[in-house]
């Protein structure tokens, strides 16, 4: 295993034979297709819900898109420093964020506790 990426290696021979089977004719965009019609009907039978997938290309995107969905434009994100999010994933969560700002905190080996969440978020107030 190499944690360094999520593209590192090439994807599995089942995803890449599913990738093959759908990069025939023509799909609507925007999630207008059947694929994600499909993966949404999957996803909606596992919650017991009704859900909304996007289905993303890459870690990055993933991370991305979460973080903007809980922080606005000019809200802060508080993480570790040396976080995944920090230190590989430059300024792309700024930039999916509409501007969120990263700030990162120290804490022992790679973690950061309530109190320094408290802290961090009274210097905000």
């Amino acid at each position: 295993m190499n944690f360094a990426s999520d593209n590192v290696y090439g994807v599995d021979e089942a995803i890449m034979a599913a990738l093959a089977r759908a990069n025939t004719g023509t799909s609507p965009a925007y999630a207008g297709d059947e694929v994600t019609a499909r993966v949404e009907k999957q996803f909606n039978e596992v919650f017991e819900r009704e859900v909304k997938v996007f289905l993303l290309t890459t870690g990055t995107a993933a991370n991305c898109l979460a973080l903007s969905t809980m922080a606005p434009p000019y809200g802060a994100i508080f993480c570790h420093a040396y976080s995944h999010i920090s230190a590989d994933e430059c300024g792309a969560p700024e930039l999916f964020t509409g501007g969120a700002k990263l700030i990162g905190l120290d804490g022992v080996a790679g973690k950061i506790t309530p109190k320094m969440v408290e802290g961090a978020i009274a210097g905000f107030i």
